[in-house]
């Protein structure tokens, strides 16, 4: 016993002053000598176990918080960067120009469904029902035939006049996502006109007045070319008859 104490003390200067210069494979030698040592080498061993795993621990609960911050750091620039095109754009002159051209086909095809449609119903009517032929032979006191040609002309003038109506709420029906924006175009396009047309006050046969509704204007070109009219009117008005 009275040789066991001092190895123990020993050793735990040795380890305590001397271990840096102390190879690796005598100092093994000497812990596996010493049960004292190696318990506390365990034990450190096993703190030192637990500390590197709290703070591996640590670190993986801050890393989702540092991925969730760079995420909403950059989520702003992501959205500005790729932000999509706005959908609905300007309505610009040429597409409103197509637009107006094909609410006026609308408005043709309706009236002339219309005229025939009222024309052949009229005709069926009269054709089936002689008694109702009569009755308008009453209202219109003419020869038979011309009395009913006046009702046939009738009927074809209100199937014509109604038919836009149709025509045209189909073509709002069709273009109602951007309607707002084709009326305020429709708006200013007219204002347009306003200003720029001639004085009809002028007018005569050799100097008809150019298109004074601007109905005929299909396109940009056509707004160009019905403005030289209005100027070309102006100059014969006026006798000055130079070019254009």
């Amino acid at each position: 016993m009275l040789t066991a104490v001092p190895t123990q003390v020993g050793l735990r200067l040795a380890c305590q002053h001397t271990a840096p210069a102390v190879t690796s494979r005598s100092f093994a030698t000497a812990i596996s000598r010493s049960p004292a040592a190696s318990v506390r080498l365990s034990q450190a061993r096993s703190k030192s176990t637990y500390s590197l795993s709290l703070n591996t621990r640590k670190s993986l609960q801050n890393t989702p918080r540092q991925k969730r911050h760079a995420t909403t750091t950059a989520s702003p620039i992501l959205s500005h960067t790729d932000r999509p095109a706005a959908h609905s754009q300007a309505l610009d002159w040429n597409t409103f120009f197509r637009l107006r051209t094909s609410r006026r086909y609308y408005s043709l095809t309706s009236s002339l469904i219309g005229l025939v449609s009222t024309t052949a119903g009229t005709f069926y009517f009269l054709t089936v029902y002689p008694d109702q032929s009569d009755y308008v032979v009453k209202l219109i006191p003419m020869d038979p035939i011309i009395s009913t040609g006046i009702a046939m002309t009738a009927a074809m003038l209100t199937g014509w006049l109604l038919g836009p109506i149709f025509g045209n709420g189909l073509w709002r029906i069709m273009h109602r996502k951007g309607l707002a924006e084709f009326t305020s175009k429709e708006r200013a396009f007219f204002e347009r006109i306003k200003r720029h047309r001639v004085n009809p006050a002028g007018a005569s046969t050799n100097n008809p007045v150019p298109d004074f509704y601007g109905e005929k204007i299909g396109s940009v070109q056509g707004y160009r070319r019905w403005l030289k009219d209005q100027r070309a009117f102006n100059r014969k008005r006026s006798g000055s008859f130079g070019g254009a």
